[in-house]
């Protein structure tokens, strides 16, 4: 079974993506992306959005009222039509693709984002697909897990902790130099990978407030913002 089927059988099996998203602090997380997003890309009416690896559709639900044409897609076909069930905003359109291999023309959109997917594929081919697919201009956005991040390599590495926090047979997390090469290889420009957030998925909410300052300071920090929970990525072609 190839990597990419191995994804949709996972996805398909569970009931939502997965548990950590669930949580007030894995929802202020997405809140927090969501508005990183908008800052850093600076969606406008005219833009078409494409977002890859959608998903539940939480990120996509955040999108709402940025006005752009957003056409969200996954590979998993359960999970876009659980997604087209419970969210639906004017603009939003809903596609079922392979990120390695897109059937969209060349030069087709103004943005590319995806939140938590480039860890789940190949990373190589998903970037040079979404340089493809971007107009020359466009923006490119996502975020991804840490691999120097120590909880999230104990947990990848460690085969009982992966099937606990419901990882998929090939999913990874990734490295800063790793994706700032790929980025530069593929053509892209004002290549931008910053580490961030450590904000905990499984926080206590009475605890969200603390750990967000915290980690605006951490981030700040030589050597231990290394260890932040995200990559921030961002480049323009």
């Amino acid at each position: 079974m190839s990597r990419i089927q191995q994804e949709i059988k996972h996805f398909t099996e569970l009931e939502y993506i997965w548990s950590g998203q669930k949580t007030p602090a894995g929802q202020k997380r997405y809140d927090n992306k969501a508005v990183l997003f908008r800052k850093i890309c600076k969606p406008v009416a005219k833009d078409k959005v494409l977002e890859i690896g959608s998903g539940d559709g939480v990120f996509t639900k955040r999108l709402k009222g940025i006005k752009s044409q957003i056409v969200a897609t996954d590979i998993t076909p359960a999970v876009i039509e659980r997604s087209k069930k419970i969210i639906k905003f004017e603009g939003l359109t809903y596609k079922i693709e392979n990120c390695e291999k897109m059937s969209f023309k060349n030069k087709s959109f103004d943005i590319v984002c995806g939140i938590s997917i480039l860890h789940h594929v190949n990373t190589k081919k998903t970037l040079q697909e979404c340089y493809r697919v971007l107009k020359d201009g466009g923006r490119l956005f996502f975020t991804e897990p840490n691999l120097l991040n120590p909880i999230i390599n104990i947990t990848t590495n460690i085969k009982p902790l992966r099937k606990v926090m419901e990882y998929s047979p090939g999913e990874k997390a990734l490295l800063k130099k790793d994706v700032e090469k790929i980025l530069h290889d593929t053509g892209f420009s004002l290549v931008s990978v910053k580490n961030y957030d450590f904000l905990l998925p499984w926080a206590p909410q009475s605890m969200i407030s603390f750990l967000e300052t915290a980690g605006t300071v951490l981030e700040k920090i030589p050597f231990l913002k290394e260890i932040s929970g995200s990559l921030l990525i961002y480049a323009e072609k």
